[in-house]
């Protein structure tokens, strides 16, 4: 079992990172220049939002959604964030403020694959802003 996080694939980091035991079980390699992938129980899975989504089948599955009303929401925010590339992450981050200004998460009352698909989509262009 083993996955490898491509060196700029801030999501998956923050997955292994908030599900310390699959940093565990796992053998993790970074690759440069490639997709994340994942083996794990005779399945593969590459790009973010699948190896997310199989990660967090196989050690947290409530990081997906409870119900299926928020597993399509999940799915919904996740597929937002990576449609919006580098130069739409501006109305990323403003549609995230507009939705946050109410709640404390994306979905549900707890952290879910969506809001660290969603933090690590629009983190850099946040710390590139001046002050």
């Amino acid at each position: 079992m083993s996955v490898s996080v491509s060196t700029n694939d801030l999501a998956l980091k923050l997955l292994l990172a908030a599900v310390p035991e699959a940093a565990k079980a796992l053998s993790v390699d970074s690759v440069a220049d490639q997709l994340s992938q994942l083996d794990l129980d005779g399945q593969h899975a590459e790009g973010t939002n699948a190896v997310a989504h199989l990660l967090a089948a196989k050690y947290n599955s409530e990081l997906a959604g409870t119900t299926d009303a928020e597993q399509a929401e999940v799915s919904q925010w996740m597929t937002m964030s990576a449609r919006h590339g580098p130069v739409e992450r501006q109305t990323f981050a403003q549609t995230l403020n507009t939705h946050l200004a109410q709640r404390t998460f994306l979905v549900g009352n707890r952290l879910s694959l969506a809001d660290l698909v969603a933090f690590a989509n629009v983190h850099p262009y946040m710390t590139s802003l001046t002050a």
